[in-house]
């Protein structure tokens, strides 16, 4: 029964990744740019069992595309490109606010403000 249920989980991780990456590929605004390690490597946490917390994996994502979001224009772009993607792929805002302080990173902006307004 359990190998039932990981082999689903598998399946739909690889589903919904190729529909994440021909997403990604055709319709993701240019301010997503530099922040796909989030989008791609958080899915689990955000979309799938938003009731576990973030891998590894996710959180090393995370950390790189908010390293990237260093300056007032690159915390604009990011948050532009969250609030414009998350509903096309599923995201749940409250866990996509916070992502940044369940993998215990330090922000110099607000995700609650960045998502909500």
């Amino acid at each position: 029964m359990g190998e039932k249920k990981v082999f689903g989980v598998v399946v739909l991780v690889m589903a919904y990744g190729l529909a994440l990456t021909t997403f990604i590929t055709a319709q993701v605004p240019s301010t997503c740019n530099g922040y796909e390690p989030l989008l791609v490597q958080c899915v689990p946490y955000l979309v799938i069992d938003s009731s576990n917390p973030p891998t590894a994996h996710c959180c090393e994502g995370a950390r790189v595309a908010f390293q990237r979001a260093n300056n007032y224009e690159a915390i604009t772009n990011l948050c532009s490109c969250l609030v414009n993607v998350a509903p096309y792929l599923y995201f749940g805002l409250h866990n996509l606010a916070n992502v940044a302080a369940a993998c215990n990173i330090q922000l110099s902006f607000s995700m609650q403000h960045c998502i909500y307004g």
